[in-house]
């Protein structure tokens, strides 16, 4: 219980520092977002991998894989093109 306080005090967290920076221009933007997308990789990596794994036959964890490495393209493309 006490770490669901401690996530939901750095979400609120983070919520300020996007509201403060956010008229700060491009220089906040781009420190922040690489950091919010590695950590949406990460996660995706070190949580949703290793239950895919365990829980699915082989083409079914390809499958997933490949949606996850798709789901990440898309940031990439929405990233670039925005």
């Amino acid at each position: 219980m006490l770490l669901q306080l401690v996530t939901a005090l750095a979400a609120l967290a983070g919520a300020a520092c996007s509201l403060l920076a956010e008229g700060s221009g491009a220089g906040a933007v781009s420190g922040v977002l690489p950091f919010t997308a590695g950590g949406f990789i990460y996660l995706g990596t070190v949580s949703v991998i290793p239950e895919i794994l365990r829980n699915s036959g082989p083409a079914q964890a390809l499958l997933q894989l490949l949606a996850l490495l798709a789901g990440v393209a898309m940031m990439l493309l929405i990233a670039r093109y925005e």
